[in-house]
């Protein structure tokens, strides 16, 4: 007795052929297609047969899809050689192709479609494989060539790569902020045009050259926070010679003591240092208002 559960599983798995099978027969790729439709018939054969007429008609359609297969083989074969003509003029067109990696890749696809096609004569095949031969040859020639000049480009870069982290390395401890980070810049860009060493080599390269630029920034980031806490602090203790200095004129006061006092001011003002370009011009704008308004003050006082 069947298991309906059976039954249903048996189904779906050779709908799935079925759909496989009409993709195939869809397919530019003849090769791939018969090829695959060749396991397509095996795993068929593993499945029972139910006394099922859905089962009928879904093995009509299966080998409906698998004929359709057969004939575009067919086809090639009885039009032998001028798919043969038709491959060699598609090798030509790869010779141009720069990528060699997906250039292969046609190649290889254009060789197996060559193998299942049929024979156009002895004397035609023999001289449509000679010229097939020739721009295949020219082919693998030019790859080799590519991959051997590649070797070299990458030793070369490797060895650049190397250099620079030689360089690098020798200006990390500099304090030199802004002089450096330019040479680290102009070392970065020619990192960039020295070219790939290969991913064998490259990841670890620029582990070193990263972890060397990460040290110079670390210690110049470091700096310019100190820097800029520097600044602030000076800041704060030029405004308040500021308010000073506006205290010292609204007392108008103009004793000696008082004179020597607004005078010192100045003086404890280039003792404080600088704060930064724009904020100390600012500061000191206000700061030389203030000292001026006094001794104008001072003067018009002695008139």
């Amino acid at each position: 007795m069947v298991e309906y559960s059976d039954l249903d599983l048996n189904l779906k798995r050779k709908e799935e052929l079925v759909k496989k099978a009409k993709r195939l027969s869809e397919s530019d790729n003849v090769f791939n297609a018969v090829k695959t439709a060749s396991s397509l018939k095996r795993q068929w054969k593993r499945f029972p047969e139910y006394e099922s007429g859905y089962e009928v008609e879904l093995r009509e359609e299966f080998d409906e899809y698998l004929a359709l297969i057969e004939a575009k083989k067919h086809e090639l074969s009885l039009n032998a050689a001028e798919t043969k003509a038709a491959i060699i003029e598609k090798s030509k067109e790869v010779l141009e192709m720069k990528n060699f990696r997906k250039a292969t890749k046609v190649m290889n696809d254009l060789f197996n479609q060559w193998k299942i096609t049929g024979s156009a004569g002895k004397e035609t095949d023999d001289e449509l494989w000679a010229q097939y031969k020739e721009v295949r040859d020219t082919f693998f020639d030019n790859r080799r060539a590519y991959y051997a000049t590649l070797e070299e480009k990458r030793a070369e870069a490797k060895e650049a790569k190397e250099a620079i982290i030689v360089e690098l390395q020798q200006l990390v401890t500099s304090t030199e902020w802004k002089k450096t980070t330019k040479a680290i810049n102009e070392l970065l860009e020619k990192w960039k045009v020295a070219g790939s060493a290969g991913r064998k080599h490259d990841e670890e390269l620029w582990k070193q050259f990263s972890a060397a630029r990460k040290s110079f920034n670390q210690a110049k980031n470091a700096y310019y926070a100190e820097l800029k806490a520097s600044f602030a602090d000076r800041a704060v203790k030029k405004e308040e010679l500021i308010a000073e200095a506006k205290l010292c004129t609204a007392q108008c006061d103009f004793s000696e003591e008082m004179i020597e006092r607004v005078k010192g001011l100045r003086t404890k003002w280039k003792e404080v240092g600088f704060c930064g370009a724009q904020r100390d011009n600012e500061l000191y704008s206000e700061f030389n208002e203030a000292v001026n308004n006094f001794f104008q003050n001072l003067k018009d006082h002695r008139e």
